[in-house]
């Protein structure tokens, strides 16, 4: 089975339980944001510009879930939308913590090539999340690669919360291209969130160790900004 027929069967397979029974099993979730510049494992996706995002998820009681994200995005001076499909199956322990597996599908609208499919798997806990991705072709290309992650969550007062992130991008074979490593590339993240009821606030400082993605002559993009984010949670 292939990594987009798999993120597709765990994508399909809510529709495939009793009707009745599922819906009543399954909570819908989601949130409406706006970013100061959307920043995807430390490289600019957003151009330095406001971009709008949106994301939905349906978690069932037996542990499957699926979503959708979307996100103004930026490829040199082609615009258009990331489209994020994912699904997968968290299971929760007894120890507190939660393990998952599952797989995604990015699409972008304004340049198709550098779709890609990833797998992944995790483990979570009340304040901190690790994942594990692997992608055959990332961003499109002749590239294997793996990325982990680190998310860190603390709550420094009941009003004012410590978020902090880092992540390694390894390219385990093919060629270097644009938003591909000849080798490794990390990215960190730190930065504070405040939540106001459904809203949440955030600022933070991220960054990563090269000038970011580009294509052809397009200028590169910083290689750390400061992100300013409001979220609306339903």
């Amino acid at each position: 089975m292939t990594l987009r027929a798999a993120a597709l069967a765990c994508i399909a397979i809510l529709p495939l339980l009793p009707w009745r029974h599922a819906v009543a099993q399954t909570d819908f979730s989601g949130s409406v944001a706006l970013q100061s510049d959307y920043r995807y494992r430390g490289q600019s996706l957003g151009d330095g510009q406001p971009v709008p995002q949106l994301t939905l998820n349906l978690d069932h009681a037996s542990g499957w879930y699926a979503g959708l994200f979307a996100s103004g995005a930026a490829m040199g001076d082609l615009r258009g939308y990331k489209l994020q499909a994912y699904g997968g199956y968290a299971l929760r322990l007894r120890s507190g913590w939660s393990v998952e597996a599952g797989c995604s599908r990015s699409s972008y609208t304004q340049l198709h090539f550098v779709d890609f499919n990833e797998c992944y798997a995790g483990a979570s806990a009340e304040r901190v999340t690790t994942r594990l991705y692997y992608s055959p072709r990332y961003f499109g290309h002749h590239a294997r690669t793996l990325y982990g992650e680190v998310n860190l969550f603390y709550p420094l007062h009941p009003s004012v919360n410590l978020i902090a992130h880092a992540g390694l991008l390894h390219t385990l074979s093919g060629m270097a291209w644009p938003g591909v490593p000849a080798g490794s590339r990390h990215d960190y993240k730190l930065g504070a969130s405040v939540p106001l009821g459904n809203w949440t606030i955030q600022l933070a400082r991220e960054q990563t160790q090269d000038d970011g993605i580009r294509y052809n002559h397009y200028p590169p993009r910083p290689a750390r900004a400061w992100v300013l984010s409001s979220t609306y949670s339903f």
